[in-house]
């Protein structure tokens, strides 16, 4: 049965942000009002102006079964890119991270990653602005060296392309080394490193947030002639 789709009614919303439509569907020649369907789909007006030039003044306009169908997806699309907006309204998340959190909320994948891309095409999801600031806070808030920094970054779900362009730069300008020195002076009982236990249970200690043995002991050395002076 070929059906004739037409949208008969259509009003702005959310200043003029997105429509809903009236979209009436009926067997193709058929004047039994009670054979048709009436759908409302709500879109943004962006995803209405890529189906064609429609506005209030061409109603009533019809459809092809393919741009219905393209329209009836882009209603689901458009609730997942609000809830999206509305959960990043609350802090940064990368897309990886806000996939998880509309897939939490009972969108399909598909559905979540359509509209992950959609917002960051959007400018509202800046991973490299993620990333800087993850780094800083990691580096120079938690002291954590460079391998526990890259550790903790996977966890963040930042695409790790831009972790491999941008990382190494961000890396660069961080003083590990005086970073340790103060986690040296804060954390290390001086009269026991003459103790090989507790001297290694140090190294084991600082490997765990980032810092390899050799450069812990060049950290303590530094301390020590510091004090020394």
């Amino acid at each position: 049965m070929t059906l004739a789709i037409t949208i008969v009614g259509l009003e702005p919303r959310r200043m003029g942000e997105e429509v809903e439509l009236t979209v009436k569907i009926a067997p193709e020649g058929s004047s039994d009002a009670s054979r048709s369907d009436t759908r409302k789909l709500c879109v943004a007006a962006k995803m209405l102006f890529e189906i064609g030039n429609i506005g209030a003044g061409s109603l009533p306009y019809p459809l092809t079964r393919e741009q219905f169908d393209s329209l009836d997806y882009s209603a689901s699309l458009w609730e997942a890119v609000k809830k999206g907006l509305d959960l990043l309204s609350y802090g940064d998340n990368t897309k990886s991270t806000l996939v998880t959190k509309l897939r939490q909320r009972g969108f399909e994948r598909y559905l979540s990653e359509d509209a992950a891309d959609y917002i960051a095409e959007l400018g509202y999801i800046d991973e490299s602005r993620i990333l800087a600031r993850a780094v800083d806070s990691l580096a120079n808030v938690r002291l954590y060296g460079p391998s526990r920094i890259r550790n903790e970054l996977r966890k963040k779900g930042i695409s790790p392309e831009i972790i491999r362009d941008e990382l190494p730069d961000l890396l660069e300008a961080v003083d590990f080394f005086g970073n340790l020195t103060r986690l040296v002076e804060r954390k290390c009982d001086f009269s026991r490193l003459g103790d090989g236990k507790y001297r290694e249970s140090v190294y084991a200690a600082f490997y765990r947030l980032g810092y390899s043995p050799s450069e812990t002991r060049a950290a303590i050395k530094q301390v020590q002639e510091n004090n020394n002076e």
